[in-house]
């Protein structure tokens, strides 16, 4: 049986589009099937519900997820957030001052209500000045454009509509470093009963991340041949990439949002102060590094 895989129109997360039309996960000896989504909160469901086997969510959506399902483990980080993430606004909304007593939609519960919540505070503003809404990414410039809500937190492509429509970016995830880090996570079961498909999954990924950065053009045609979309769309801008060896510093622990495990404890203790979550997450085991570290020493020893 194929691997199932979900993703989304996330530039962090289109390696696996290259992996497909290049034939990589042929060539590492696993079947992947995939699925491709704009609903993140589809897709959380989905996951969460078995659907599928593999997901790309961002850390703080998977820390979520693992409460109610505590075998999924993230494997390794796709990206981070480096100011493709964005709150937007309608042009009147001048300066993160401008939104109290606004409404904002976002994904409560998630890492988008942190994200907000940062902003709001770096800016002398709580969440009591203004009114959360529950609005995913994908729906935010329609809203905002129909005036249900002034301003939305949102992510690339949708943060691009938003400007051609008249809003802007008002604060964006190039102020906040390391706090949106993007991930892939594995149900348990896959883990333990196909340990050799998903280490085989993770060897092709990294092969269409390393193709990608060489090749940026012809990587960009292969996405858009995948998801029907002009190559000229595709951008990587705001978005950190990261490489086997990023992904080696990242699963470090360590005391700044470049480490996964620092960035890891700060939802946690979010989510618990805001009711997300019921317990603390157990860092230690949501987190494993050990297909990283294998295919490490693989390039190692081919070296």
């Amino acid at each position: 049986m194929p691997l199932k895989v979900a993703y989304s129109a996330w530039p962090g997360f289109l390696p696996i589009a290259i992996a497909q039309e290049k034939g990589f996960f042929a060539q590492q000896g696993v079947k992947v099937e995939t699925f491709y989504s704009e609903d993140t909160m589809a897709q959380m469901a989905d996951f969460g519900a078995g659907n599928y086997d593999i997901v790309t969510l961002a850390l703080g959506s998977i820390g979520i997820i693992s409460e109610k399902n505590p075998g999924v483990q993230i494997i390794f980080a796709t990206d981070r957030s480096a100011g493709a993430d964005a709150i937007v606004a309608q042009s009147n909304i001048t300066s993160v001052a401008d939104l109290k007593g606004k409404r904002i939609g976002t994904g409560l519960g998630g890492f988008g209500e942190l994200f907000v919540t940062t902003m709001l505070e770096a800016n002398g503003l709580t969440t009591d000045d203004v009114t959360l809404i529950k609005v995913d990414g994908d729906k935010i410039p329609a809203r905002i454009k129909s005036g249900e809500i002034q301003a939305g937190q949102t992510w690339e492509p949708y943060v691009s509509q938003v400007v051609k429509s008249g809003g802007h970016a008002l604060f964006t995830s190039d102020k906040t470093p390391g706090l949106i880090p993007d991930v892939v996570a594995v149900r348990g079961l896959v883990l333990r009963e196909r340990p050799d498909d998903v280490q085989a999954f993770v060897r092709a990924w990294f092969q269409a991340v390393d193709y990608w950065k060489g090749n940026f053009k012809e990587g960009n045609e292969l996405i858009a041949k995948a998801l029907k979309i002009s190559p000229e769309t595709i951008s990587l801008e705001g978005v950190e990439l990261l490489t086997l060896k990023d992904n080696l510093k990242a699963f470090t622990p360590g005391n700044t949002t470049a480490s996964l495990y620092h960035t890891a404890q700060l939802y946690s203790n979010f989510y618990i102060r805001t009711g997300g979550i019921a317990r603390p997450l157990d860092i230690n085991k949501l987190l494993n590094p050990s297909f990283l570290e294998k295919l490490h020493q693989e390039r190692q020893t081919k070296s």
